[in-house]
């Protein structure tokens, strides 16, 4: 087998590794709030959706229009409307590849085409319905055509301008997939006059294609020019970012795919990724300045050009110069490449920790859910698993409506908040008692304090309602909180189990409901580390009347009498709201609990049971003389 034929079978198991790598988790998670939105885009009839997409405010236009059509050979579904930025991905890793080979040999593509097949911030763009593939790999063939071209031009006789078309069509290609690809366009420009300084023909040629791709552009540079003195970002989460920040952002989403906030201590990542660099760069320079220039001048100079830049327009965020990252991992693949000069094992050394990191940062991802994409499809599932019919859903935003309809399979209307964030009680009262007596309100939020700070939508349902329930899925980052809007009821439900227990306080319990009888006693995704029971009970007020001094408790409790779990206080319950002094004598009222779980809860069968206490902590007994209800029994599982 000749060297041509190992190298391509090479470069093709390694593209064949990024598809595996890529496509069998494509749609494990559901889509977040970006992806939602781009989904609206091209939900919609096609001069719609060219609208949309062409207004000042939106970017990436490119990838929406081919989304468009994508999706309509396709599917909707997460996986058929991802698998467009997973095929960009896998095609970039051949792409870099071919580049890579270019300039310097075979071994180096092998290994940059290996790290990018493995790279957890490549991967998770891959599985990202937005245009950062898409970008990535025209940053990457307009960066190869370029290279191409100019060594072409740079020959003797040797015709070039089918490569200049080329470059000329994707470098357009390049800005419509987002508009920070103007700053790697910019980079380019000036590998070109700084490696080409003494050959003036290669310089004409260039610009020679730049003023012909630049003459669509003069309308959107002139429309710039005007918006710029006047511009005022409307995302107020959005805000400047110093260039020490900006740095770290790079270095924490380049290589471990998390914000600068999830890395415990910045240094080591900082001096080893500035190590890498260096050294790559090093062997680079060793093999020919050029291609030096080449490689840190694409690394380094977009976000050079773009910091004074975001002195005005403060948008900055890594995966937006994702261009760039593309030479890191050139860089890292040179550095590995620089040890194997030394000394071949060094070479191996290097290759199996570059591995080894970036197998254990996806595997993170994978497993912490606070690192993953907003799980908008377990939040919905679980509404879905506790609601009614009569509930209310309600969205903070119109995304967040957009979100939940998009997993959400119930049959309680969604409504999207469209009140005042800071006295939001009108809008509630006339949702909550508009179309029908709703029973229960979950209300749902995301980046609700980023939109709107220091807002009072969970104050105001708190005041209004008492809480039932909360679970906090992506770390608190997506928040579901049910209020009960309708606590007294006529009769016991259907679905509730039966039960005749009084207390002498002049209460009786007289049904339950648990959510769950068998579970694992630990939670990384709603609550963690705990799990929850969550409990629904219905009391009633005796002939003799009722005392409002308890609290109820539950407990669950051991074969040996340990208890392993116990109520959540949401203060003020049921009972402060209504006392039971002044409740119906012929009516039931219904309580809510979660149940928070020991994490470490051996398996097993356990009890729950609940009880009444005096304010001063004394236990008020059945009338059998019992100090607690069993309720029913438990079973914690592996």
């Amino acid at each position: 087998m000749t060297r041509r034929t190992l190298a391509f079978w090479g470069a093709a198991l390694t593209v064949l590794l990024a598809f595996l790598l890529r496509t069998p988790t494509l749609d494990l998670q559901s889509f977040w709030m970006d992806e939602v939105q781009a989904f609206e885009f091209i939900d919609h009839p096609f001069t719609e959706t060219v609208r949309l997409i062409l207004s000042p405010e939106e970017n990436g236009p490119l990838h929406f229009l081919l989304l468009w059509f994508w999706q309509r050979l396709t599917g909707p579904s997460d996986f058929a409307v991802r698998y467009l930025s997973d095929l960009c991905s896998v095609l970039t890793v051949a792409v870099l590849w071919r580049l890579a080979d270019a300039w310097f040999g075979r071994r180096v593509a092998h290994l940059s085409a290996g790290l990018l097949a493995v790279s957890p911030f490549a991967i998770w763009y891959a599985q990202d319905a937005k245009m950062y593939a898409l970008h990535m790999l025209l940053a990457a063939s307009s960066t190869f055509l370029l290279v191409r071209a100019t060594r072409r031009s740079a020959g003797v006789r040797k015709r070039a301008w089918s490569l200049w078309l080329a470059y000329g069509v994707v470098l357009n290609l390049l800005g419509y997939s987002h508009f920070f690809g103007a700053f790697t366009i910019a980079a380019q420009g000036i590998a070109v006059v700084v490696t080409h300084l003494y050959r003036p023909r290669v310089i004409r040629t260039y610009l020679l294609t730049m003023a012909i791709v630049a003459l669509p552009y003069i309308p959107v540079v002139s429309f710039a020019l005007r918006l710029l003195p006047n511009f005022q970002i409307q995302d107020i989460s959005k805000g400047f970012v110093t260039l020490p920040h900006m740095i770290q952002d790079l270095a924490a989403e380049y290589v471990l795919k998390v914000s600068r906030t999830y890395v415990a201590r910045m240094s080591p990542l900082l001096v080893t990724t500035a190590a890498v660099i260096a050294l790559g760069c090093y062997r680079a320079w060793r093999i020919a300045w050029r291609k030096a220039v080449w490689v840190l001048g694409l690394l380094i100079l977009p976000a050079a050009i773009f910091y004074p830049i975001s002195f005005r327009v403060p948008v900055f965020s890594p995966k937006y110069l994702s261009a760039s990252f593309l030479m890191l991992v050139l860089c890292a693949a040179l550095a590995i490449d620089q040890l194997a000069t030394w000394r071949r094992a060094l070479g191996w050394v290097g290759l199996a920790a570059a591995i080894a990191f970036n197998g254990w940062a996806n595997g993170r991802i994978l497993t912490d859910p606070s690192l993953q994409r907003g799980d908008w499809r377990a939040a919905t599932a679980y509404i879905e698993a506790h609601m009614r019919p009569d509930d209310a859903i309600i969205g903070f935003a119109d995304y967040i409506h957009r979100a939940i309809y998009r997993y959400y399979d119930g049959e309680a209307p969604v409504y999207r908040f469209k009140g005042d964030a800071y006295d939001p009680e009108p809008f509630f009262r006339n949702v909550l008692q508009r179309d029908q007596d709703h029973h229960t309100l979950w209300l749902v939020l995301h980046h609700d304090q980023a939109m709107a700070p220091h807002n009072r939508l969970r104050e105001t349902a708190g005041l209004l309602y008492p809480q039932i329930t909360g679970i906090y899925p992506n770390n608190g980052r997506i928040a579901v909180l049910g209020f009960n809007v309708r606590w007294r009821h006529e009769k016991l439900p259907a679905t509730a189990t039966p039960l005749d227990a009084a207390f002498h306080n002049g209460l009786e319990l007289r049904g339950f409901e648990v959510d769950a009888d068998e579970l694992v006693p630990y939670d990384a995704a709603f609550h963690p580390p705990s799990n929850w029971i969550h409990v629904t009970t219905y009391w009633k007020r005796s002939a003799g009347g009722a005392d409002d001094d308890f609290t109820p408790f539950l407990h669950l409790v051991g074969a040996e009498g340990g208890v392993w779990g116990g109520e959540l206080l949401r203060p003020p319950t049921v009972f402060h709201r209504d006392p039971p002094s002044g409740w119906d004598r012929e009516g039931l009222v219904e309580a809510h609990y979660d149940v928070n779980l020991n994490p470490v809860t051996p398996p097993g069968t356990y009890h729950l049971v609940l009880g009444l206490a005096h304010g001063d902590g004394s236990i008020i007994t059945t009338t059998t003389g019992l100090p607690e209800v069993e309720l029913t029994e438990i079973t914690i599982i592996e």
